[in-house]
Formats: structure tokens, C-alpha cells, sequence
């Protein structure tokens, strides 16, 4: 009797420090998840912010675009000069062609990605002659591999608002990202109809980044390249 009863205690036992492992495992595995997705935003955040330091605005509308949809996520699109120190030696000239967007991930469906575009050389000469920068920024697309990449995995909503909003050459702009990691949107994309666990997994587990820009002085032409 006293073996059975001594045998129980630690069964018991056993299954409690099994429960305290798994419970442990579960919280540093949703730790290193909001880790994991917060350092892709606040990378991705940084390569915004150096791009629209080196970005030319003019009065042209289009050398910074903010393109806000009811039916698509913001996006957004801008002409940058960067600095000789991150030039391609083989390209012409210094103005370049740079945009950030979300687009669904060709490879996995319900999965939603940051993508840099970024185009120089002849096309943008092209396009700033021809007045034509937004048939150039319809490029952008992740298919498009010759001039976008991938920049950030399982994001979730991109924001940007200019400031002040009631001028056409903005002063800064606020852009804020926020994602999930690897693990919560397989979960999310295994049953997109189960609305109501789908949303608390968002609301525990979503990470979100901001970042106050502020943007060179408004020019009155576009430079040539």
C-alpha cells in the first residue's frame, strides 16, 4: 500500500513538473515570437527612414506619394538621392526610384509582406522626363524580382499619415508597421474563418513599431539624374 500510495505522489508530481515545463516552453516560445517580429519591423523602419532622409521631393506630386485605398493597404512611393557611399558603381546618375508596399506572399497564401521596390539608372531618367513616374512605380510587385524585395514576413498593417495633413509638402511623415511572427499567422492561416480565436491571437500577440520621419525641404524641380 505504502509503494502505491508513494508511487501516486510522484505520478502526480511528475505530471505537475510536466504541466510547469510545457507552460514555461509555451510562454518563452511566444516571447522569442514578439521578439522575432519586432526586430523585422524596427530593421524595416530603419531602411524607411534612411531612404526619406536622401529622398528629393519636389511640387511634383509624385516624387512623394502616399497612396491610400479603401479596398488595398497604404503604400508608399517617393524619389531618393542617396548618398555616394551606397551607390552602385555600375549605376548612371544618383536618382533613384524607392517604394514600400504590402502584397500578399506568392508562395503562401493568407501570408502578407513588406516589399522595397527601388529602380535607378535609365528607367528613372526615363520616367522623370517623361513625366512618368507612376507607370514606373506600377512595377512594384513581388513577381517583379529585377526591382523588388522582400523585406519583412507577416505583417499585418502598414500606416503612414503625413504631417502636417493639410499641405501637399509634408514636414514628416509617421509611419507605423505592425506584424505577427512565423508561428501565430500559420496558426491564423490554418482556419482563416475562425474569427473570434483569429482576433485574440492578433490582439496578444501583434507588434507594432512607429517611426516620426522627418523629410528634406520641398524643391520646385526635379533634378536631372
Amino acid at each position: 500500500m505504502e509503494i502505491l500510495v508513494s508511487s501516486a505522489i510522484l505520478l502526480v508530481l511528475m505530471l505537475l513538473l510536466l504541466g510547469m515545463g510545457n507552460s514555461a516552453s509555451q510562454l518563452w516560445s511566444d516571447s522569442e515570437g514578439k521578439r522575432e517580429a519586432l526586430r523585422e519591423l524596427r530593421a524595416s523602419l530603419q531602411m524607411i527612414t534612411e531612404d526619406l532622409h536622401s529622398a528629393v521631393i519636389t511640387t511634383n506630386a509624385e516624387s512623394l506619394e502616399v497612396r491610400k485605398s479603401a479596398n488595398a493597404p497604404q503604400s508608399l512611393f517617393f524619389l531618393v538621392s542617396h548618398p555616394g557611399d551606397r551607390r552602385h558603381e555600375t549605376i548612371k546618375g544618383d536618382l533613384c526610384a524607392t517604394g514600400y508596399f504590402l502584397a500578399p506572399d506568392p508562395k503562401e497564401n493568407g501570408c502578407t509582406n513588406l516589399y522595397r521596390f527601388h529602380a535607378s539608372g535609365e528607367a528613372v531618367a526615363r520616367a522623370v522626363e517623361e513625366d512618368s513616374l507612376g507607370a514606373l512605380y506600377a512595377e512594384a510587385g513581388p513577381q517583379n524580382l529585377s526591382t523588388t524585395e522582400l523585406l519583412a514576413r507577416n505583417i499585418v498593417s502598414f500606416r503612414i499619415l503625413t504631417l502636417p495633413e493639410t499641405t501637399n509638402a509634408p514636414e514628416l511623415l509617421d509611419v507605423t508597421l505592425s506584424a505577427i511572427n512565423a508561428r501565430t499567422a500559420r496558426l491564423i492561416a490554418s482556419d482563416p474563418k475562425a474569427g473570434e480565436r483569429n482576433e485574440r491571437l492578433l490582439k496578444q500577440r501583434e507588434q507594432c513599431a512607429t517611426a516620426i520621419i522627418h523629410l528634406p525641404a520641398c524643391r520646385e524641380e526635379t533634378p536631372s539624374p
